[in-house]
């Protein structure tokens, strides 16, 4: 298994992070995460690289920052990849990393399935085409409609940019979660309004058997109905933060299926999802110590009232 496990990542580190013999690359990863941690290690090694690992134990959720010596290693390497439980994609220390210049990949929850089959082995180069022309779409919108069977969420997109996260992390100061395939933003805070069913997957809970129903006003969440909203609610606890509307995604991955897994779950094309918490780090204003995605399979979405997503099919 490691054979295989360390020829996807000798892929990961030459294609989608554009590896040069001679640079630096720090791994980042946990007890749970260090057979794929040791395997881009091996790899590193195979392709000239100078390279370190940094083993911890699991983070505690998602958005948590790591200790102070894993945040300044990120800051001294070329490239980062992150194999581990809890997302480091919503931290200080993955910002503080790219401004000083490091090409960042950060891979929340991905398991050895995930790392040798499904969306890591889809056509990038369309995930790129296809996500750049969303980006922009965003980017353009001053509004956003989704519609989820009967429930409407409505939501300001005036003046943020939209991100694409392409998964082809090769320049300087670039970001990003591998395996990717979305474009998403940063609405304006306090501004969403309505009501959005998940029924693909939710962190804290995995892929969804029965639809979450969740109700926001002025950005932020005031009821939870379903099954497992004992479950978004615990991981949406702490500070006021964590149940405010950060996120709208899309996504744009093909080769991407719903497995439980929200890395992998909130690429799938054709679906969107919507965070809650942290969106410091992609143009917004909410700092937080969490962010938490829930992902809805076949939305209807209108940005400024023109449809961009229906029946699980992108209509750019």
């Amino acid at each position: 298994m490691m054979t295989d496990l360390q020829a996807v990542a000798q892929q990961v580190l030459s294609e989608n992070m554009g590896a040069v013999a001679g640079e630096s690359l720090v791994v980042v990863t946990d007890t749970d995460k260090q057979e794929i941690g040791r395997a881009l290690f091996k790899a590193g090694v195979d392709l000239d690289l100078e390279v370190g690992v940094i083993e911890t134990a699991p983070m505690g959720r998602s958005g948590m920052e790591p200790p102070a010596f894993v945040s300044a290693a990120m800051q001294e390497a070329d490239i980062v990849v992150a194999p581990t439980s809890a997302s480091l994609t919503h931290t200080r220390a993955r910002e503080a990393a790219t401004e000083a210049g490091a090409r960042v990949a950060t891979m929340p929850g991905i398991t050895k399935r995930m790392f040798g089959e499904g969306a890591i082995t889809a056509d990038y180069a369309e995930v790129e085409r296809l996500t750049a022309k969303l980006a922009e779409r965003l980017t353009a919108a001053d509004k956003a409609r989704i519609e989820t069977g009967e429930e409407v969420l409505k939501m300001s997109l005036a003046d943020r940019k939209g991100i694409p996260s392409d998964g082809l992390i090769r320049e300087s100061g670039e970001s990003g979660n591998l395996p990717s395939g979305e474009g998403y933003i940063a609405p304006v805070e306090d501004t969403a309004e309505g009501a959005i069913v998940f029924d693909g997957g939710l962190v804290g809970v995995g892929a969804l058997d029965e639809a979450v129903i969740v109700r926001i006003e002025s950005g932020s969440v005031t009821s939870v109905e379903g099954p497992s909203a004992e479950q978004f609610l615990e991981a949406t606890t702490g500070s006021d933060c964590a149940r405010r509307v950060c996120e709208l995604g899309l996504g744009t991955n093909a080769a991407a299926g719903v497995i439980g897994t929200v890395l992998e779950d909130e690429k799938v094309y054709g679906t969107c999802h919507v965070a809650f918490g942290d969106n410091h780090g992609f143009g917004g204003t909410i700092e937080c110590d969490s962010h938490v995605d829930g992902i809805t399979l076949k939305p209807d979405v209108y940005l400024d009232d023109k449809l961009v997503v229906t029946n699980g099919e992108v209509v750019v």
